[in-house]
């Protein structure tokens, strides 16, 4: 019981020399931590960039309730996403655009 507990001092406080096998093992670790972890691991949701979409793109919309024809064109496009509010934008030449927030 007394190594288990001196070998997790050792690695909690990094203790080994450099070069020994211990280090390089965990220096492996770490590195596979990284390079095999899944990338949702470390997204942020809470800052998501909203999507900026023009109306000539999406093609024909009801004015009245945008969000299903939105909806419909996103998923077209690959972005399997959950919206949470959607603003109603022009751009600086006039254009109508769709600024899509999501969850």
């Amino acid at each position: 019981m007394k190594i288990i507990l001196s070998t997790l001092k050792k690695i909690l406080f990094w203790s080994y020399e450099r070069g020994s096998w211990q280090y390089d093992v965990m220096c492996v670790l770490i590195l596979a931590f990284i390079f095999f972890s899944p990338n949702f691991l470390f997204q942020s949701r809470a800052s998501a960039t909203p999507l900026v979409v023009r109306a000539s793109e999406i093609g024909r919309i009801d004015e009245s309730n945008p969000e299903p024809d939105i909806r419909v064109f996103l998923e077209r496009t690959g972005h399997a996403v959950r919206i949470s509010r959607i603003e109603k934008a022009e751009d600086s030449s006039g254009q109508t655009t769709y600024v899509i927030y999501t969850k």
